[in-house]
């Protein structure tokens, strides 16, 4: 039998996961910058916690099983819903509150590029404020994770789900039927124009509505016509809070954010703000870091009428688009031994190094020493400490930096301050 990974999943050897500690390293330093505590929550959760909020499509997706009480449990595919929980349940914590994760998702979706059925996704919620100010710092987090993990060229766009849910209604979409066009017009780079034409005629919707949504998702949001919103005060007020965002964010430094009608994203406990974020050039991949405000979600689960905004970064999203290379080792010293009577000098030597905080390793597989050499090469350790018998009679050792071939004797004393 020739085993594989399940569909939508694969294995991270260390040269991989070296790559993903080092980042995840990186957005932990960001998240407490910004005052965020890490959160942890259980892998699986009640399927109707899950499904409640999150719509058709999605609950179609999540991973569910039955235990041996019969419980009907799910596999969460979002943070959020399971943050709500807690805060729902711990009606004292402090407000606000801001957590932050770094974690494993999972998703009964079709994998493709950048979409896998297991995921890893890092992200912030905070809950308790309300308004431009919270949306703002959200949006910032965000920021700083993508340049933290080296991205330069991305964009946020956001909208608004209220005036977009607005527009539709002013464009005679039922009011049954809002749900399934906005979910139509997340998916609309995913299924294309044809079929997105396709589905809003099955639901009935008229061809001047097709067209009107078909011209403003391609352009963006350009030509959205607003004049009839424009004499609805909510409508004007809600347009004017999105657009004064993008000015808002511009001020304080991140340029590249614009506002795009067709902005949705596809959950459906999504209440007001929503953003993707693109890599420019990358495009196809996808949205890498998503999310919005859900003003109402806490409530739902019996918690407190309480606002909150957050957002999630999808780790291998980003690390597929940024064509990000695995690190050949995290090690940075190997100890070769000249023959296999100095392997307990060699050990020993190890201790030293890795009591004063660097990585190494010896030889357990009775190599010889020009095989030693091809090791160290092969994965790209950086330095090599050669143990010979008439060095150890000085008390020194020879260090070889791999890169240049360069050697140099140094004292066996000296070695930590050398590699340090």
């Amino acid at each position: 039998m020739n085993w594989q990974t399940p569909r939508g999943t694969r294995d991270l050897l260390p040269e991989e996961m070296a790559l993903r500690n080092e980042l995840y390293e990186k957005f932990r330093r960001v998240f407490e910058m910004y005052g965020y505590g890490m959160v942890e929550t259980p892998a699986f959760e009640d399927f109707e916690l899950l499904a409640k909020k999150s719509g058709e499509e999605i609950k179609n997706e999540i991973y569910y099983f039955e235990d041996k009480s019969k419980r009907k449990l799910g596999l969460r595919f979002d943070p959020t819903v399971p943050i709500c929980r807690i805060v729902a349940t711990n009606r004292a914590l402090t407000k606000p509150i801001k957590f932050s994760y770094i974690t494993r998702m999972w998703r009964y979706d079709r994998p493709g590029e950048g979409r896998y059925r297991e995921f890893w996704q890092a992200g912030c919620e905070l809950i308790g404020p309300k308004g431009a100010s919270a949306d703002m710092e959200v949006l910032l987090v965000a920021s700083a994770l993508l340049k933290a993990a080296g991205v330069k060229n991305f964009i946020f766009r956001v909208n608004s789900r209220e005036l977009l849910e607005r527009m539709l209604k002013e464009i005679d979409v039922p009011k049954d039927e809002i749900g399934a066009v906005l979910r139509l017009i997340d998916k609309f780079d995913k299924i294309g124009e044809a079929t997105f034409r396709q589905e809003l005629k099955k639901l009935k919707i008229k061809n001047d509505s097709i067209e009107f949504l078909c011209d403003s998702i391609k352009r963006g949001g350009a030509t959205v016509k607003f004049k009839d919103a424009e004499s609805n005060v909510t409508a004007w007020r809600e347009f004017k809070q999105i657009t004064d965002l993008v000015a808002r964010a511009k001020e304080a430094g991140i340029e590249n954010i614009e506002w795009n009608s067709s902005i949705v994203r596809g959950i459906d406990y999504y209440t007001g703000f929503v953003f993707e974020t693109f890599i420019k050039g990358k495009e196809s991949i996808g949205s890498v870091c998503s999310g919005g405000r859900y003003d109402t979600l806490v409530k739902v689960y019996g918690g407190e009428d309480l606002p909150a905004v957050g957002f999630g970064l999808g780790i291998d999203r980003l690390l597929d688009a940024t064509e990000a290379k695995p690190k050949q080792t995290s090690v940075k010293v190997f100890i070769a031994s000249v023959n296999e009577s100095l392997l307990n000098e060699a050990q020993s030597i190890a201790s030293v190094l890795r009591s004063g905080g660097i990585s190494c390793e010896t030889d357990l597989m009775d190599r010889d020493f020009s095989k030693q050499m091809k090791y160290a090469n092969a994965k790209s350790i950086p330095y090599v400490i050669i143990v010979g018998p008439e060095e150890l009679k000085s008390g020194t050792v020879k260090l070889k930096e791999m890169k240049s071939g360069k050697e140099t004797v140094i004292k066996i004393a000296e070695m930590l301050r050398r590699l340090q």
